[in-house]
């Protein structure tokens, strides 16, 4: 019976170590790569840029006229800046409660103004560039 325990326990041997030197050979893992290429071209009514969180820090897309903008938020996805086209394209930029601060813009003609207002929407400074008048 001895003998018939130590044939066994030698064919054990051999067998477990022939799986483990077959085995990487006979059940081949096939590495999956992803396709890295990226289309040359998306398109979208609108694209959302969101942070970690969640919360949309950026947005492009169009404005009710149908007009496409730009605009940045913070962290309490309040709008800060705003750049695009409408009636007068131009830069909008807000203060910490998303009020609006700064404009320059451009009017249909071209001509830029710049326009400053206080944190009660007062407008402190104005200047506007035209042909027929002086800065």
């Amino acid at each position: 019976m001895s003998r018939n325990y130590s044939a066994f326990f030698l064919i054990s041997i051999i067998a477990g170590t022939l799986g483990g030197i077959l085995s990487p050979f006979l059940f081949v893992e096939k590495t999956v790569l992803a396709d890295m290429r990226f289309p040359s071209v998306s398109t979208a009514e609108e694209f959302r840029l969101v942070d970690a969180q969640g919360r949309m820090r950026a947005l492009l897309a169009f404005s009710a006229d149908g007009e496409p903008y730009l605009a940045l938020l913070d962290q309490h996805e309040t709008r800060k800046v705003w750049l695009g086209l409408s009636k007068e394209s131009g830069l909008a930029i807000r203060d910490i409660d998303g009020e609006t601060r700064l404009v320059l813009s451009l009017d249909r003609k071209g001509e830029p103004t710049l326009v400053l207002s206080d944190r009660q929407q007062n407008t402190r400074a104005l200047s506007s560039v035209g042909q027929e008048a002086a800065p």
